[in-house]
């Protein structure tokens, strides 16, 4: 009976935070939009499978999370506790600074892989949406969760850092990829290499050929400047969205499998249908 009381408590937990940024990105949104015109409710089946993937999700990345690092502490450690001293003694806002910054550098890389030809079909259902919107933020199939973020957090934790800097993290983060998600037209000014932005984001989602496989990192966009993969035009902004493959599934259920099916060969759409040029996987 626990796992039920779990369930019920996630579930409300995703309810609060639902509802908290509904409120606060409906009335940024208004005032600062970056796409006008678009709304969730014109995508009423996207919002609903949206909807599902923020409930479901938690309750993944939890089992994920717990098992694989039982298995590294296992592998790496024969079962005693992980970790480095050196990490150990850290107080916990050097270990949330220094979690932050090595986990974006690991999700960057992985990022990358998942826009490899092995990878993308499990990470084209994260630029599925033609309606990019906060929401957005959590639509990403199973496996892309295991190999970035709940790899990514038992990664810290096997090199000692404490669980607590993680739960520090993670209102931050939940609010951060959110945010950079939103319909919003702020780019950071001088920091757009610094800290990522909505537009720099939304770039990385467009199906526009020069936003293809740019802007990969999750919070700080220099990584992207280091490696030659920053795109963010000061006179430009990202008009359309989507992962470029004709018919992809729209609900939970087709998503899921839909990586897994069988594929036929690639159906090339002609830009003026779609207002863009078909998205090309990378080799």
């Amino acid at each position: 009976m626990e796992w039920i009381v779990t369930i019920g408590d996630s579930c409300l937990e995703t309810l609060g935070w639902l509802t908290a940024m509904a409120v606060v990105f409906a009335l940024l949104v208004w005032l600062m939009p970056c796409n006008r015109g678009i709304f969730w409710w014109k995508d009423l089946r996207a919002a609903l499978t949206d909807l599902l993937y923020w409930f479901v999700t938690p309750l993944f990345v939890r089992v994920g999370r717990a098992l694989l690092l039982a298995a590294g502490i296992g592998l790496f450690f024969g079962g005693k506790s992980p970790g480095f001293s050196l990490v150990w003694e850290l107080p916990l806002w050097q270990q949330c600074l220094a979690v932050l910054l090595i986990q974006d550098v690991m999700l960057y890389w992985i990022h990358r892989a998942f826009h490899t030809r092995w990878a993308w079909s499990f990470h084209a259902i994260h630029h599925s949406p033609k309606l990019v919107d906060w929401m957005s933020a959590g639509r990403n199939h199973f496996v892309n969760n295991l190999l970035s973020f709940v790899l990514a957090d038992s990664a810290v934790q096997l090199m000692g850092f404490a669980p607590a800097a993680l739960v520090v993290l993670a209102p931050f983060n939940i609010i951060y990829s959110s945010m950079v998600h939103a319909n919003l037209s702020w780019t950071f000014g001088p920091l757009r290499y610094v800290f990522a932005s909505p537009v720099f984001h939304r770039w990385h989602h467009s199906t526009e050929a020069d936003g293809i496989d740019k802007n990969f990192a999750s919070t700080f966009p220099f990584l992207d400047v280091i490696f030659g993969t920053f795109y963010m035009p000061a006179a430009r902004l990202p008009e359309h969205f989507g992962n470029g493959e004709h018919d992809f599934p729209e609900d939970f259920w087709g998503q899921f499998v839909h990586p897994f099916r069988k594929k036929k060969p690639p159906v090339c759409v002609p830009a003026e249908t779609t207002g863009a040029p078909p998205r090309k996987e990378a080799a």
